[in-house]
């Protein structure tokens, strides 16, 4: 606690009243840094709006994020907070509320790309994918440093437009 305080500024005293403990801290960073990651809000504001171009924009961004989120740094804070979501049961249901609330409204971005075609199975299949190739991605250049990734990109992009394309016509 008192790295913390003197790291953060915070008197050791403000800490404990903001704070029960040193999980609820890692805590409200759990929280704060997966709920900045996903990015809900821009998602349900274009699903509101029933706005295609902003809905795929957002898929783009959370497959690979070119702004802020995208930095080493938070990369490995957030890799961290999945390792930890495995053996911390307060962290992992955190994280899988948060999960299950962006794939549902994942699911609803897919439903407006799809233009209402009622398969509710195959968007879910296709909500899968799309996380696993933001999570994937993501590991996988903290892994690979020099990733180049200007082909990598567009192509899991292909695949994503792939998918949509067959929630759209029907043809799975």
């Amino acid at each position: 606690m008192a790295q913390i305080s003197t790291m953060s500024g915070v008197a050791v005293g403000q800490i404990y009243r903001d704070f029960a403990s040193k999980e609820d801290i890692v805590v409200s960073i759990v929280e704060d840094d997966c709920v900045s990651f996903m990015d809900a809000e821009t998602l349900k504001s274009a699903i509101d709006r029933r706005d295609k171009g902003a809905v795929r924009e957002w898929l783009r961004h959370f497959v690979h994020p070119q702004d802020g989120r995208s930095d080493e740094k938070s990369a490995r804070l957030f890799a961290e907070i999945i390792a930890e979501s495995a053996r911390n049961e307060r962290i992992a249901s955190i994280f899988t509320t948060i999960h299950d609330d962006v794939r549902g409204k994942t699911l609803d971005a897919l439903e407006v790309l799809s233009e209402g075609k009622d398969d509710t199975a195959a968007r879910g299949v296709v909500a899968d994918l799309i996380a696993t190739m933001s999570l994937g991605l993501m590991h996988h250049r903290l892994m690979r440093h020099n990733l180049a990734i200007d082909d990598l990109v567009p192509a899991l992009e292909r695949i994503i437009d792939r998918e949509i394309e067959a929630l759209r016509t029907g043809h799975q």
